[in-house]
């Protein structure tokens, strides 16, 4: 392949990518999970250096960046999901966050539209890009599985038995029925430990608020919303197949794999076999202008 036909075709995924960050959401999903997965990326610099057989090679130096995803979900009679879109950073600041949240908001993700809701984990950056799009009428549900796990964190004092028993007590919290019924649960739980246990105690009291904020939804599964699980699973198979890779030599070819195996999942997940996903990329590819 010539260095011409070379570059057009960089400049057709180019094309394809933008497109990709731009298309309007046709069916907005009521409620949205955001989580960050972290990669390598490895940069090619002029100056050269010896290996092990005394050949030449270009010295490179590598770094982390993070992709940040956005993933919606309908939890009605389908049960489906879908990445709606996704950014590659140098880290997880507002405002990182903030490029993909206004991304999604001129997209057509918004409250007016039919979404309810955000669930996120505890970064600041995120929950300050979501307030200063979508201000306070948005709820915003804080993951309680990563709650669970940072009150696990403050009991290892405990014996097996004994963490067991804490942690039970605490997701006991969260199957309530009710807003309510899950802060008397809460209080009942401060007295059960907190004289042994007062950092997990004081862990879990701290903005609890924040993780029963799923209580005020409608027609939505409480399974589904109150955790970002389902995006960590699908955060878990991207890594899987980038790991295959190592790292990458340029964040262009990390938005293009990213943009891929995106492509594949989404596939997956309406029932779409790869064959005709990959067939749709393929004429994306040849009907785009350089």
């Amino acid at each position: 392949m010539g260095l011409r036909t070379f570059n057009e075709r960089i400049n057709q995924l180019e094309a394809i990518l933008q497109e990709a960050h731009r298309e309007p959401n046709s069916e907005v999903p009521p409620v949205v999970q955001f989580d960050g997965i972290w990669l390598s990326l490895q940069t090619q610099h002029e100056g050269f250096k010896e290996d092990c057989r005394k050949r030449k090679r270009h010295q490179k130096q590598g770094k982390r960046m993070v992709v940040l995803v956005a993933l919606g979900l309908w939890a009605d009679e389908s049960d489906k999901w879908r990445i709606l879109d996704w950014e590659i950073a140098d880290k997880e600041d507002q405002a990182a966050w903030e490029r993909l949240v206004q991304r999604l908001w001129e997209r057509g993700v918004k409250l007016e539209t039919g979404l309810q809701a955000i669930v996120r984990d505890g970064t600041e950056g995120l929950e300050q890009a979501l307030d200063y799009i979508y201000g306070s009428a948005l709820i915003q549900q804080r993951c309680i599985f990563h709650k669970l796990r940072n009150v696990s964190d403050k009991c290892s004092s405990l014996d097996h038995e004994g963490k067991k028993l804490l942690m039970d007590q605490a997701a006991a919290v969260y199957q309530a029925t009710s807003a309510s019924e899950a802060r008397a649960r809460l209080v009942a739980f401060g007295e059960r430990w907190r004289a042994t246990q007062s950092q997990a105690v004081a862990t879990f009291e701290r903005e609890f608020e924040r993780t029963i904020r799923y209580y005020a939804l409608e027609g939505m599964v409480r399974e589904v919303v109150c955790t970002t699980s389902l995006l960590e699973r699908t955060n878990r198979e991207l890594r899987r197949k980038f790991r295959r890779v190592g790292c990458f030599s340029s964040p262009q070819g990390a938005e293009v794999a990213v943009y891929i195996q995106v492509t594949r999942l989404n596939a997956q997940w309406s029932k779409t076999s790869w064959w005709e996903a990959s067939h749709s990329l393929a004429l994306d590819l040849l009907n785009s202008n350089p």
